[in-house]
């Protein structure tokens, strides 16, 4: 059970999914990777895909930001780059696509 905003849902499924996104390294060189993100988890009344950056923390990962983006950093290398949805908003988006397996 998860709880939302105003309600509580139910995790319906928990697995892997791999997703090809772009990566904008620190001398702004832009990279296409494909990263496999797991656990990956199913809500059945979610329409939108939800990262989770406690669970890059738990990896070991160090985020480092300002307004205009959030870098995900393993091993101090770029893995994920976000940007915010509109200029000044809060929330941060990754620009990817899910790879059929």
């Amino acid at each position: 059970m998860i709880q939302m905003a105003n309600s509580v849902t139910q995790v319906e499924e928990a697995g892997t999914v791999f997703i090809t996104h772009t990566v904008l390294l620190r001398n702004s060189k832009v990279i296409k990777k494909t990263t496999c993100l797991q656990p990956i988890y199913y809500l059945n009344r979610l329409n939108t895909h939800l990262l989770s950056m406690g669970e890059f923390l738990n990896d070991k990962q160090l985020i480092t930001g300002n307004n205009r983006q959030l870098m995900f950093l393993r091993n101090k290398l770029p893995v994920l780059t976000c940007q915010p949805h509109v200029v000044g908003s809060t929330t941060f988006w990754l620009n990817s696509t899910i790879e059929s397996v």
